[in-house]
C-alpha cells in the first residue's frame, strides 16, 4: 500500500486558503502533511484526523526558531514543516486563527511580498539582460541568449504574476480595513 504521495499546490499567493483547506480534507482522509515539495506537498498515510492548517511567512534566524514555534504552540498550533521562510502549522478546529484580524493579515502579506519581490526582481533583471544580449550580439552568443531568455521567462512571468497577486490581496485587506474603520 502506498504510504506517501504528492499533492500539488494551487499557489500561496493566489489560493493560500484553498491549499490549507485541501490539506485539512486530506488529513481527514488519513493523509498528513509531511513536508514541502516542489510546487506542492508530500503527504504521509496515517489515521484520519480532524485538523486545520495555517501558514506563516517569517524569515527566522536559527536561534529564533524555538521561541517562534513555542509561541504558536501556546496558541494551540503545532509546527508541521518549514521551507525557507514558510512555516505550516496545524491545530484542532475551533483554535483561534493565526491571523484573526486585518492588520495581522496585512503584515503577513507584507512579509510574503518581500521574498516574492526579490525573486521577481532578479528574474526580471536576468530577462532584461538576456534580451539586451540578444539584441546587441550576433552569432552563437545571440542564439544562446535566445534560448536562455525562454527559460528566464518561464521563471519571471509566474514570479511577476505571484507578486501581483500578493499586492492584490494586500490591497483587498487594506480596503476592508478602511471600510471597517469608516
Amino acid at each position: 500500500m502506498l504510504r506517501k504521495k504528492y499533492m500539488s499546490s494551487y499557489g500561496f499567493a493566489f489560493f493560500e486558503d484553498r491549499d490549507m483547506k485541501k490539506l485539512s480534507k486530506k488529513a481527514s482522509q488519513g493523509w498528513h502533511l509531511k513536508k514541502f515539495r516542489f510546487a506542492g506537498y508530500e503527504l504521509e498515510k496515517g489515521s484520519s484526523d480532524d485538523v486545520i492548517y495555517n501558514i506563516d511567512y517569517r524569515k527566522l534566524q536559527p536561534d529564533e526558531e524555538h521561541e517562534y514555534f513555542e509561541l504558536f504552540a501556546y496558541g494551540g498550533w503545532t509546527h508541521v514543516c518549514s521551507s525557507t521562510d514558510m512555516h505550516i502549522f496545524k491545530a484542532k478546529p475551533g483554535t483561534t486563527p493565526i491571523y484573526s484580524d486585518i492588520d495581522s493579515s496585512i503584515d503577513k502579506l507584507a512579509r510574503l511580498a518581500k521574498s516574492v519581490n526579490m525573486v521577481s526582481s532578479i528574474a526580471l533583471a536576468v530577462t532584461l539582460v538576456l534580451w539586451m544580449v540578444m539584441i546587441f550580439t550576433t552569432g552563437s552568443i545571440q542564439k544562446i541568449a535566445q534560448a536562455c531568455i525562454v527559460y528566464s521567462l518561464i521563471i519571471s512571468v509566474p514570479a511577476m504574476m505571484t507578486s501581483g497577486a500578493v499586492y492584490y490581496h494586500m490591497w483587498k485587506n487594506m480596503r476592508l480595513k478602511s471600510n471597517h474603520s469608516s
